[in-house]
């Protein structure tokens, strides 16, 4: 099965990164390791973010916010976790 190529150049640099700290996530054993990596997310999304600017009238750059606004929702539910589990 081929990757899907990522036409947004922002985002294609960027998600590298995103694997990354995805990964390390989902291997972090307990929910404290999980939010450490979930911070380093939710400011690398922040500053990609911020990269974009304002998307109006590009699909693709707006198609770009909407998955990097789930990527920080699902980080910020694991820090929701860590903080009940404290």
């Amino acid at each position: 099965m081929e990757a899907e190529r990522i036409e947004c150049p922002i985002c294609r640099k960027a998600n590298p990164g995103f694997e990354k700290l995805n990964r390390q996530i989902n291997k972090a054993k307990t929910v404290t390791d999980k939010a450490y990596f979930a911070r380093q997310l939710i400011t690398k999304v922040e500053d990609v973010l911020k990269e974009h600017g304002d998307p109006e009238g590009d699909p693709v750059a707006k198609a770009c916010l909407t998955v990097l606004n789930l990527r920080k929702q699902t980080a910020e539910l694991i820090l929701k976790a860590q903080k009940l589990a404290d």
